[in-house]
């Protein structure tokens, strides 16, 4: 018996970082939004420990795995069995896009569908928070305004009718170095006070990608050169906003339709670094899809 689940990547449609908690986490304010990249987990019942495996892109595969994390915490308050899972990594590792934490989420909705858990949607949202600040929200996906460490979920109508361009430098970002380099007292009030919220309403993304901006860019910009470059390269490929996503180092340019999309990323790999990795994606409305069998227990 398996379940195989498809865990979808996010981008942040601009991040406020407001203060340093005394947790030692940072309050943010960010809009959270499903994009159709995503990660394979295949979960199946193994007659022996944990095991993990990976294939695609490279990530570690013992305990400091987010996947692994989730599992143990599954198990920590279940009587689920121990299980194999295998992951055909897509999303870049490192990047902004959350990839570890969309893994996460889909081991917790693996589990719980494959062996019918009595976890109820708040349990695995409590356990997402344990492993990550973004894995509440990727349990659900679609499109969200994040506040307090990421975790404060205010739901929002899907956003639609546009694509993006992602590029990659093949430079990883620790997201607490990222937040480490902000400058706190210089950055302004929240994203939303600011923002016209009928751009995200009337899904005026021109409008909603020009007033937004990401308060981590600037100091990721000043240790890794190829962010500045990235953005150069889709700015002259037409993109119409361009913007870090989240600890970066990804960038992401937007585009009205994904046949434009398409254009300006033929042109940012012929101009750019051959090392980017360079992906079209459009909004979906979902964090997780969960394919296969539940065992019922008697």
């Amino acid at each position: 018996m398996s379940v195989r689940v498809e865990a979808f990547a996010k981008v942040n449609l601009g991040l406020s970082v407001l203060s340093r908690r005394p947790d030692g986490f940072h309050d943010i304010d960010t809009l959270f939004q499903s994009i159709d990249l995503a990660d394979s987990l295949t979960i199946e019942r193994s007659d022996g420990g944990m095991a993990l495996s990976a294939s695609g892109l490279s990530v570690p595969l013992g305990e400091s795995n987010l996947v692994w994390r989730a599992a143990e915490a599954v198990r920590a308050e279940t009587d689920c069995p121990p299980v194999s899972i295998d992951i055909v990594k897509r999303i870049p590792v490192a990047a902004g896009l959350g990839g570890g934490s969309a893994d996460a989420a889909g081991t917790l909705l693996g589990l719980r569908s494959m062996f019918d858990l009595s976890l109820t949607d708040a349990d695995l949202s409590r356990l997402a928070l344990g492993i990550g600040s973004d894995v509440p929200f990727m349990l659900r996906g679609g499109t969200a305004r994040g506040r307090g460490r990421g975790e404060d979920l205010e739901w929002w109508p899907p956003l639609g009718g546009f694509a993006l361009v992602l590029v990659t430098p093949p430079v990883p970002v620790s997201a607490g170095e990222a937040y480490a380099s902000v400058r706190i007292g210089l950055t302004g009030s929240a994203l939303f006070t600011k923002l016209n919220c009928s751009a995200i309403q009337e899904g005026d993304m021109r409008a909603l990608m020009t007033a937004l901006r990401n308060d981590l860019e600037p100091g990721v910009v000043s240790c890794c050169p190829d962010v500045a470059a990235a953005r150069f390269a889709l700015e002259s490929a037409g993109a119409i906003a361009v913007q870090m996503s989240g600890s970066g180092p990804t960038v992401l340019g937007l585009a009205e339709s994904r046949e434009d999309a398409e254009v300006q990323a033929r042109e940012v790999r012929r101009t750019g670094d051959p090392g980017w990795a360079i992906h079209v994606v459009e909004p979906i409305d979902s964090g997780c899809r969960v394919e296969g069998a539940k065992e019922r227990r008697s």
